[in-house]
């Protein structure tokens, strides 16, 4: 019978599995999908003889020599000898003890370093079936990376993480975004199966990607590429992810901040410029808190600019905005007088104002624009658990809950700081900070009760749920969180749920820079100076507590008083009028 196909070039694991091999070389990638390393392909291995040369090739020739006779007669035609019934019977035990003898197995042994050989007994040929070539490093930390650092691109035109990286991303070329990818997903392999040579290969490829990015810089056209940007952002998350330098002054913060303002306003046209967008400020609003830095917080100005038509961008600016007025007030370099401190001071109640219409207009966009997802709701109702959110959106309402905290806290900072020191507008400020005090615990409360909503916790319903992409949040909400647990407002209770979620997001995940403050270069920061200064100037159980607040307002109703200058600057103080809006 003449034989209808063609052998199998597929590799071991696939044709002992009887699946169609895509037969990828080095390995296949059907193999890496099934979990298990590819056993490679028949045309590749290579045998090691032990025997002398001379008697190999007189074995190798007996061999292939009794083989070569076996198939010519099997080429024959067939024909049915009478058999004796003894024969037969005795052909027929041989039968039954091959098929309960155990079929030696081909795969390699646990450790690849390991040779299993198969000896031919009676003087035959020792064959060596050869080890299993390592998997390919590559595409192992990729399929990880991918599968759990970068979000499914839902096309409704909301940003996620890195959505658009698989289209990108071609892995038949060797340019700056293969090398910037393969970087950051071997070190996140490197913390998640460990295995010196990830770490080894992802310091490589940086040092790679750096070389080509600084020769791409030199043309402002390819500067434009998304491919370009997409790779500096990749940078940045490398030292998330390794823990080294998260936000420090070697971060690629000032490179981030030349793109984005050569990009222009046009970038945000389409959808994957406005994800690469979102992510770039969000990146340096981090680098412009750690560092004390409001320069790179809103290049070009697009954030301010266009934020009147998205809330999107809009809830950016006010992060751009929080970080400006936050160095107004606390900057030693600047120096104000009573009239510029007072000025500062209603601009940060404006913006406080702000972040509560927020809320309240996002809410309408959401429900216009992003079918299916949970829509931001008012400071303090996050708890409530009335409202399922989508991962995205719960990092939105984390991020725009984190520049809220920030400007709040900054405020009471000052206070205390005209407080003891003296001098500016005095203790004009004591009848606002009770309000200050009870938003910052609203904050709190929000941003933590919306992390198992952003890490996937939660599902429809409120019932149990999970995510495969939850490192793609945990590298957004990173640094928010340890911004709670460093709050000097932080109840026990809320810091323990804090350091809960940040040994989650180093141990779980792998993000190294998921460590309490004072453990890193964060302790160092005036933040971490600054709300070592306010616990000492908190008297114990003084301040805002539900208990006592409840009788005059609910702080699920009320807002932020609005702080308006009625007069001029009498006897070297300013005349304030703070009014309080409920419900407004």
């Amino acid at each position: 019978m003449v034989f209808p196909g063609h052998f199998s070039r597929g590799c071991l694991r696939c044709r002992q599995r009887k699946v169609k091999c895509d037969e990828t070389r080095p390995s296949c990638r059907r193999c890496l999908i099934y979990g298990k390393p590819c056993t490679g392909y028949t045309d590749q291995f290579q045998f090691r003889h032990r025997s002398s040369p001379a008697s190999v090739v007189a074995a190798a020739g007996a061999v292939s020599t009794q083989e070569c006779t076996q198939e010519q007669g099997s080429k024959g035609p067939r024909r049915r000898s009478p058999q004796q019934p003894g024969v037969a019977a005795r052909a027929g035990e041989q039968r039954q003890r091959r098929k309960q003898q155990p079929i030696p197995s081909l795969l390699p042994p646990t450790s690849p370093r390991q040779e299993q050989q198969q000896t031919v007994e009676n003087g035959r040929l020792s064959r060596a079936l050869p080890r299993a070539p390592d998997p390919c490093y590559d595409h192992v930390s990729l399929f990880y990376f991918i599968h759990r650092f970068v979000t499914p691109n839902r096309e409704d035109g909301f940003p996620g993480h890195l959505s658009f990286l698989p289209t990108l991303y071609d892995s038949h070329s060797h340019g700056l975004l293969e090398a910037s990818t393969l970087s950051v997903a071997q070190m996140a392999a490197y913390n998640k199966f460990g295995g010196e040579k990830f770490r080894v290969q992802s310091y490589e490829n940086y040092s790679r990607a750096i070389r080509m990015l600084q020769n791409l810089l030199q043309s402002e056209e390819e500067a434009k590429d998304d491919k370009v940007i997409t790779s500096v952002l990749l940078l940045c998350m490398l030292n998330d992810i390794s823990g080294e330098r998260p936000g420090g002054p070697r971060e690629h913060a000032p490179g981030l901040y030349y793109l984005v303002e050569k990009r222009g306003p046009e970038q945000i046209a389409t959808s994957q410029g406005a994800e690469l967008l979102f992510l770039a400020l969000i990146r340096l609003h981090v680098y412009s808190f750690l560092n004390d830095d409001d320069t790179y917080v809103d290049p070009g100005t697009i954030a301010t600019a266009w934020g009147a038509f998205n809330p999107l961008l809009r809830a950016l600016g006010m992060m751009s905005k929080t970080l400006v007025l936050r160095h107004k007030l606390l900057s030693r370099s600047a120096q104000l007088d009573v009239e510029e401190q007072v000025s500062v001071i209603q601009t940060c109640s404006e913006t406080l104002d702000d972040f509560h219409l927020w809320d309240v207009e996002a809410a309408d966009y959401w429900h216009s624009m992003f079918k299916g997802r949970g829509s931001p709701t008012a400071l303090g109702q996050v708890a409530s658990g009335t409202t399922h959110y989508d991962v995205e959106t719960a990092c939105t309402i984390i991020l725009i809950r984190s520049a809220r905290l920030i400007l709040l806290v900054s405020m009471i900072t000052y206070h205390y700081q005209q407080e003891q020191w003296g001098g500016g507008i005095g203790t004009t400020l004591d009848e606002y900070l009770p309000f200050l005090e009870m938003d910052v615990a609203a904050v709190i409360d929000d941003i933590l009760a919306t992390v198992p909503y952003a890490l996937g916790d939660v599902g429809q319903g409120g019932l149990p749920g999970t995510v495969p992409h939850d490192g793609a949040a945990a590298i957004v909400i990173v640094q928010s969180i340890r911004l709670v647990s460093s709050c000097a407002y932080v109840t026990p209770e809320q810091n323990m749920k804090a350091m809960e979620i940040l040994a989650r997001l180093n141990g779980g995940i792998g993000i190294r820079a998921a460590v309490a403050v004072g453990e890193d270069n964060i302790g160092k920061t005036r933040w971490a100076q600054e709300q070592i200064s306010l616990r000492s100037w908190i008297n114990p159980g003084v301040g805002w507590s539900p208990s006592s607040a409840e009788d005059t307002l609910s702080p699920v109703v009320a807002t932020p008083p609005q702080c308006t200058v009625t007069g001029s600057v009498q006897d070297g103080s300013p005349v304030l009028d703070f009014g309080y809006m409920v419900g407004s």
